[in-house]
């Protein structure tokens, strides 16, 4: 039986340590994303101040905690509804990177 647990407990240690890489690959790769698409309104960092006034800091969206709300606001409509966010419709994978970022942010 403690052989059973030992290998269980160093599965799960495994795959977490692969759903942590792909974690921090994610919020690489919605960084990138940001910095090449936000960064122009956007603050980006946990203490640097929004260039444009009205564009919330992304520790800001990070603190509203509702990931999903996010999600769906950038699947839907809103990069066509601000006229000063550029012209980027990301795909899903894109917008998945784009919040694990924003959740990086979160204290």
């Amino acid at each position: 039986m403690r052989r059973v647990a030992a290998i269980v407990a160093g599965v799960a240690l495994v795959w977490a340590a692969q759903v942590a890489a792909a974690d921090r690959e994610s919020e690489f790769r919605g960084r990138r994303l940001a910095e090449a698409n936000c960064y122009d309104c956007h603050a980006l960092a946990l203490y640097d101040e929004s260039l444009d006034p009205r564009a919330p800091p992304f520790r800001e969206l990070a603190l509203r905690g509702d990931v999903e709300a996010l999600r769906a606001d950038m699947a839907g409509d809103l990069f066509a509804r601000h006229p000063k966010m550029p012209d980027f419709e990301p795909t899903p994978d894109q917008i998945d990177d784009l919040v694990d970022f924003i959740e990086s942010l979160a204290p």
